[in-house]
Formats: structure tokens, C-alpha cells, sequence
């Protein structure tokens, strides 16, 4: 697959990376009602702070999440190259950052490996590598408070 996608264009891949990010969530949708009935609260961040996410949240992330795991795992000579261990140890790191509740955690996880994923797909390419993770992070947050506005007044 990833080699189909290098070739495809960029907005495409950034299209395919977006949709994946919803797609994964389904894939852990049972873990989801099983945290949901274990957390002490079910509650997410706020619409204010939602509208913060959109912009500062996602480069701050994206910086702290996916580059530094990274450049981290980069570093070290055993682990280097080891492209699954980056992505699944930026996962774990961008989980651990969203502790609304385990609920959120879990989700937070799944939508991570996507977003370890589209910053290891580019990077051979650093800013590029940077600035879709970065985007993507923002279309989802972004439409998340769309779905949550949107809830509220039905």
C-alpha cells in the first residue's frame, strides 16, 4: 500500500491518511465502550478549547508526539530504521498526552498510529513530514468540533 500511495498525489494522500484516522477508530470501537464503562468521566475537552486545538494543539503535538519519538528512535542505533516501534511508541506518547479518560486514551491511541504513520510516510522529507502530520491532526480536530456544534443543537 504505501508504495500505491507514494506515487499517488498529495492531496490524495492526505485525503487517504484524514479518512484512515476515522476508519481506525472502528477498529477498537469494542475497547471504546469498555473503557467508557470504566473511566470515572466520559468527558472531553470543551468546544473552547477545541477551537485552540484546531491551530495551536496539533504543531505543539505533532512536535512533542511524532517528531520527537522520531528523532529519538532515529538517534539510537539499535532502533533505528525500526519504523513499526516509532510508530506504535508515538501512539502509546500521543495517547498518554489526551487523559480525559481511558476512553479518550484509546481513542487518542488508535488516531496516533495514523498520525505516526503519515510522519513516517514523509519522512524523508522533514517539514513535509511535519506539516501533513500537523494538518491532518487539524482536519480531525477540526472536524470533531463540527460533529460536537452540530450535536448540540439537535
Amino acid at each position: 500500500m504505501t508504495l500505491k500511495l507514494k506515487r499517488k498525489p498529495y492531496w490524495v494522500q492526505i485525503i487517504t491518511f484524514y479518512f484512515s484516522s476515522f476508519l481506525i477508530v472502528l477498529c477498537v470501537l469494542p475497547l471504546l465502550f469498555l473503557a467508557d464503562n470504566l473511566s470515572e468521566s466520559g468527558n472531553g475537552p470543551d468546544v473552547n478549547s477545541w477551537i485552540l486545538g484546531i491551530v495551536l494543539a496539533p504543531i505543539l503535538e505533532t512536535l512533542l508526539n511524532q517528531h520527537l519519538p522520531f528523532w529519538l528512535i532515529q538517534k539510537w542505533s539499535l532502533t533505528r530504521n525500526k519504523y513499526r516501534l516509532y510508530i506504535f511508541t508515538s501512539a502509546i506518547v500521543f495517547g498518554l498526552c489526551h487523559t480525559y479518560s481511558l476512553q479518550y486514551m484509546i481513542f487518542a491511541f488508535s488516531v496516533g498510529l495514523i498520525l505516526g504513520y503519515t510522519y513516517f510516510f514523509y519522512n524523508k522529507t522533514p517539514k513535509i513530514a511535519f506539516w501533513s502530520t500537523t494538518l491532518i491532526h487539524s482536519l480531525r480536530n477540526g472536524s470533531t468540533l463540527l460533529i460536537a456544534i452540530m450535536a448540540n443543537k439537535l
